[in-house]
């Protein structure tokens, strides 16, 4: 692919572990995109090459790409044109530098993440985080408290940051047991978790400094009822500002911890899943499908790979944990200290 002088693009390629794709942007965009993809995606100047997909803005479609537009709750549609005889995928819009990389970043994603489905990936709704050093997927669906949970334990000092959701699982060939891996994403954390986590006078600074396009909208989902808590997107870059931390590419998974919000004190507690259990619990918050729009790249994955995966996960030390939102900091302490006292006993 040839560099457009015209327009200023130029090619870029994308490696992740699963696959390699072509990117066409400028060079202020492709800066943008490399500091948003950090550190689970790498991107470096020159064409990816033939027979891999390309994703392209300020580029014009075919007559024949087909329609592909993205809706996604309280934000603006963003429209990408298919050419899938070609393998290229074509931003359209929204306009503006912002929403430009935001869309790349989500269509070469997608991209990534189908070709991890076909080689065996579980995607979870999940987090992953390290707390004291040991892998914790941290299962749940939305409004779990996962995102919470995983700040809490970053300011706690105990935690490091992999995936806030949608993580990707599979057994480790290599060194046995479970691999999780990371994805670029923004961020979505509640409102009232920056004025728990913060204080009110340091979350509106927070609130005031990201620089997500959606952010311009997202209050009208508060609005219209269907996010009463308020809720604001971060950048992975703009996380690891916030709370002074780096962020992981991956790590070995050591247990798995299924999350939920308690309505009271009493209701707080951590209790271990029995074996057989594990299997059928996790199937509640596996995703059918490897990304939540684009599935337009092929995922049928591996049936032997992804056994393995389920096989290996189901193995692994497994607890529900049900606490308080409101004491999440001492919370995470809790969690931290009990499943270091189930690993001594192990």
């Amino acid at each position: 692919m040839d560099s457009d002088s015209s327009s200023g693009t130029h090619p870029y390629t994308v490696h992740s572990r699963f696959a390699r794709t072509g990117l066409t942007c400028t060079p202020h965009v492709a800066e943008h995109l490399q500091r948003l993809a950090t550190p689970y995606l790498t991107l470096e100047p020159g064409d990816a090459g033939p027979d891999v997909w390309h994703v392209l803005a300020d580029t014009r479609p075919p007559d024949d790409a087909t329609a592909e537009p993205v809706s996604a709750q309280g934000e603006v549609t963003v429209e990408y044109a298919v050419d899938h005889a070609h393998r290229r995928i074509f931003h359209l819009a929204p306009g503006g530098e912002a929403w430009v990389t935001q869309s790349l970043l989500r269509a070469t994603r997608a991209i990534h993440r189908s070709a991890a489905c076909r080689r065996g990936a579980l995607f979870l709704h999940a987090g992953l985080v390290e707390l004291n050093g040991s892998g914790i997927a941290l299962v749940g669906g939305s409004r779990a408290g996962k995102t919470s949970l995983i700040m809490a334990g970053v300011l706690e000092g105990a935690g490091l940051m992999v995936c806030n959701d949608d993580v990707s699982l599979t057994a480790d060939p290599a060194g046995g047991g479970v691999l999780g891996i990371g994805w670029p994403r923004s961020i979505s954390v509640r409102l009232d978790t920056l004025d728990l986590l913060f204080g009110r006078d340091r979350a509106e600074t927070v609130r005031a400094s990201l620089s997500h396009p959606a952010n311009e909208t997202l209050p009208s989902l508060v609005d219209s009822g269907v996010e009463p808590n308020g809720t604001a997107l971060l950048y992975p870059w703009e996380y690891a500002d916030v709370l002074n931390t780096k962020i992981g590419h991956s790590t070995r998974v050591d247990a798995v911890v299924h999350l939920s919000l308690a309505d009271t004190p009493s209701e707080s507690r951590i209790a271990a899943v029995p074996p057989a259990a594990r299997g059928e619990l996790l199937e509640k918050h596996a995703l059918g499908l490897p990304n939540k729009h684009l599935n337009i790249f092929g995922h049928e994955p591996d049936p032997t790979s992804l056994r393995r995966t389920r096989t290996a996960l189901a193995a692994l030390p497994t607890f529900r944990f049900r606490y308080e939102f409101a004491d999440v900091r001492q919370q995470v302490n809790r969690l931290v200290e009990y499943l270091s006292e189930q690993a001594s006993q192990a």
